[in-house]
């Protein structure tokens, strides 16, 4: 299973600094949508690649819930630390000072043969206490402003750092006759769960159910999709889906199967993974309505799965980036289909600011981190895959999340 988050920043406790070593540590909360892009350019901030020692919890760095990563910021030592849980999530821990559970530093040994870094692939559960400790959260990525999080006030130093497009998905085996999203067929199926496959191909006689997962509350992807699609960031939707586990689904992606769904409400899943583990499998002998556990319910339905990705998932599952996808169907949006020419011209609107947030007082230490990272950030963006540079694209969105794009 892979672990994949929404990145969860905090600074260790302020000020924090070990008297032996004198060095500053960093904790990390927030978007796991932009976790790859943020692992890239902590390695390149602290010295890059053969250089900064780094361990982490998962199958890969790229996907990882919580890691470590040690090196220096001129000339200084750091310890910076990442913890993901969501967006909002992640904004409410800075504003709050809510502790976290963080990866012990001292997990890195060095180890020669990897050029004095040690890659440690599943380091640790991160809920084994003797391998982790609990931190004041101090910074947050986020795909949405701090304006229409749960948590809008005291106002967080922050900067935008980079683009995040997204895409609305269909699941392996989707009939071919479902190839859009509007804003029109997003409201009815978000706030009733389920529409009859007639309402996107046009054909009365295709009745098969179109069901919709998604985010849990405190993720930035839905915020920024609600706010986007004039949802309302803020407003209950009707979801399906599973734990957050596979207990759900079967198989690879690409041949497995979806087995049950249950109906979570306003709730939805922690990580964009558990949304891309059905949308990257059919869907064709589901039972739907369990109790959770797999229990009850009205089992060999033949369903459609839709939802909404990052591009980095979207890529993995569809061709939409000229991939060979796993079968899953990338979806335009209002017409439009997604392209990087298409994001930074305008034309493709489904797409968000990712923010860096930092506490309203920085110490020193913090200061310094703060101001290298978000100059570090742009060098680690990939359109293909973890964003889009801000200063490459030719529009800029008004008002924050869902306003008007206007040309720079």
């Amino acid at each position: 299973m892979k672990f994949k988050i929404s990145l969860l920043a905090g600074i260790a406790a302020l000020g924090f600094a070990s008297s032996a070593s004198a060095q500053t540590v960093i904790n990390i909360t927030g978007a796991t949508a932009f976790r790859s892009a943020a692992h890239t350019s902590i390695i390149n901030l602290l010295g890059g690649a053969g250089v900064t020692q780094y361990g982490y919890v998962g199958s890969s760095l790229s996907n990882a819930n919580h890691a470590v990563f040690k090196g220096t910021i001129g000339g200084n030592p750091f310890v910076i630390r990442t913890s993901m849980s969501g967006s909002t999530a992640g904004i409410a821990a800075v504003v709050n000072a809510t502790s976290l559970t963080y990866l012990k530093d001292d997990l890195i040994t060095p180890d020669v043969s990897t050029a004095g870094v040690q890659i440690a692939a599943n380091i640790a559960d991160a809920t084994t206490a003797s391998k982790t400790e609990t931190d004041v959260a101090r910074f947050s990525f986020s795909d949405v402003d701090q304006a229409i999080s749960n948590t809008p006030t005291p106002a967080l130093t922050g900067a935008p750092v980079g683009v995040v497009p997204f895409v609305f998905v269909a699941n392996v085996g989707a009939p071919a006759g479902l190839t859009n999203m509007t804003d029109q067929l997003h409201e009815a199926q978000w706030s009733t769960g389920q529409l009859p496959l007639s309402m996107y191909t046009g054909n009365p006689a295709d009745t098969k159910l179109v069901l919709n997962t998604g985010r849990s509350n405190g993720s930035g992807t839905r915020a920024t999709i609600l706010a986007e699609t004039q949802y309302g960031p803020f407003r209950a939707v009707v979801q399906w889906g599973g734990p957050g586990t596979a207990a759900n689904v079967t198989g690879a992606e690409g041949s497995g199967s979806v087995a049950w769904l249950q109906l979570l409400n306003d709730g939805g899943y922690s990580s964009n993974s558990f949304v891309r583990q059905n949308l990257a499998r059919t869907s064709t002998n589901v039972t739907v309505g369990t109790d959770g556990a797999g229990v009850g319910g009205t089992g060999n339905q033949n369903v459609v799965i839709i939802s909404y990705l990052t591009l980095s998932d979207a890529a993995a599952i569809t061709t939409i980036t000229g991939g060979a996808g796993v079968g899953a169907k990338a979806l335009t949006y209002n017409g439009v289909a997604y392209s990087e020419d298409n994001v930074k011209n305008g034309q493709y609107t489904l797409w968000g600011y990712q923010q860096f947030y930092g506490p309203t007082i920085f110490t020193p230490g913090e200061q310094s981190f703060f101001d290298t990272f978000t100059a570090e950030i742009p060098n680690a963006l990939n359109p293909l895959s973890t964003g889009i540079k801000i200063p490459e694209m030719n529009v800029t969105r008004n008002g924050g999340d869902g306003g008007p794009i206007t040309p720079n």
